[in-house]
């Protein structure tokens, strides 16, 4: 016989046709959608989570747009390969239950789920998004002219309501005009910016995160605080914005490399990349103990997975140091690894350590996908 409390929790089941009560706490796995740069993974235990809101906020040239182009590059295999195994499973089964066919019709019918991109600066460099493994091509582009805050917000909701859509990414809400701005003259003053319009629409738009399993990217630019006499940056969109985010990362642009990734002087006159340092100002989803970090972005060939992936493997243990030297290290067994021959494989020099790991990629990927396995542990 079920008491009150368990027949109420059945019928608000039934009522609203989803799981809302239950008994218990439900471990749920999070989804992450991951960097490419093993160092960025490593400081949120993956990447970033599925179904939240984050902001990527900073200073111009700090790497927020790039970050952000090289997450889409991530996700949309990543949506084709959910697609094609959740069709492949239903497919397998000999005697599909009428929801499990309609789920299978709907699908094929669907396709995988798609990246939206509002460029609402109008300054997407498509030739740099693909060489960062963007395919443009599948990609929805808003590119808004003379919308308000409040219309571009509304489009997005919208586009997430249909359940095809997995990430969304404004670039940026800086740039935006509220309603109100936008019809007022030059000489009248506006107050709050678009931080109303924000607020609401980051509560409407976490319920449908939650719901469709949709990522939301919000990149913001910081500003002079002129409510504080003692000045200082803030973010743009007020405070409603930054408690409906999950994840809030602060970026900064770093150190000038060379072609072998060596560190050199801001004066230099050509250099071959930089390094992007996060910081992560907020985190719900997982343990707050990795709050700074960098990863390392190529001008030519975008992030930089083997210099980075070399920096987490020293960290673990995957690759041991002695001065100058380095060498392999099976971290199930803990004994150095050999060559063909049985000699102990040993590499002087982080240039050619990078070069060796180049050369070999066979080698490289086992590290790698080691490298991946410990991140991720909790």
């Amino acid at each position: 016989m079920m008491g009150k409390l368990d027949i109420l929790i059945k019928d608000f089941n039934k009522q609203y046709k989803e799981e809302i009560v239950a008994r218990g706490i439900p471990l749920i796995q999070t989804q992450k959608i991951p960097f490419s740069s093993p160092r960025a993974n490593y400081m949120l235990y993956g990447g970033l989570p599925r179904g939240r809101i984050i902001e990527f906020a900073g200073e111009e040239n700090g790497g927020k747009t790039t970050t952000a182009l090289d997450i889409v590059a991530n996700a949309q295999p990543l949506f084709d390969e959910e697609w094609e195994q959740e069709i492949k499973d239903l497919e397998a089964i000999d005697k599909r239950k009428k929801e499990q066919q309609a789920r299978l019709d709907y699908l094929k019918a669907r396709g995988p789920k798609q990246v939206v991109y509002a460029d609402c600066e109008n300054t997407l460099d498509e030739d740099w998004a693909r060489n960062l493994g963007v395919d443009t091509d599948k990609m929805v582009l808003l590119k808004p002219q003379s919308q308000t805050a409040e219309q571009i917000f509304e489009m997005l909701l919208q586009m997430m309501e249909t359940d095809e859509v997995g990430l969304v990414v404004i670039d940026s809400l800086g740039v935006m005009l509220s309603a109100q701005a936008y019809e007022k003259t030059m000489e009248e003053k506006t107050y709050g910016g678009i931080a109303a319009a924000l607020t609401l629409f980051s509560k409407k738009a976490e319920l449908l995160c939650n719901k469709y399993n949709c990522t939301l990217i919000g990149i913001n630019q910081m500003r002079e605080n002129m409510n504080s006499p003692y000045g200082g940056m803030i973010t743009t969109g007020g405070k409603g914005w930054k408690h409906n985010c999950s994840i809030r990362l602060m970026f900064q642009k770093g150190s000038y490399i060379d072609e072998r990734g060596n560190e050199i002087k801001r004066s230099a006159e050509t250099p071959a990349g930089n390094q992007v340092l996060i910081n992560v100002v907020k985190t719900k989803v997982c343990k707050p103990d990795r709050r700074v970090g960098y990863y390392t972005l190529n001008y030519e060939t975008g992030i930089d997975k083997i210099v980075d992936t070399i920096e987490v493997a020293l960290k673990y243990g995957i690759i041991n140091q002695a001065g100058a030297w380095f060498n392999f290290v099976d971290i199930e067994t803990g004994e150095i690894i050999t060559d063909e021959e049985g000699e102990i494989i040993k590499v002087q020099g982080k240039p050619n350590l990078i070069e060796y790991l180049q050369n070999d990629p066979h080698l490289y990927n086992e590290i790698s996908e080691k490298v991946s396995e410990l991140i991720s542990a909790k």
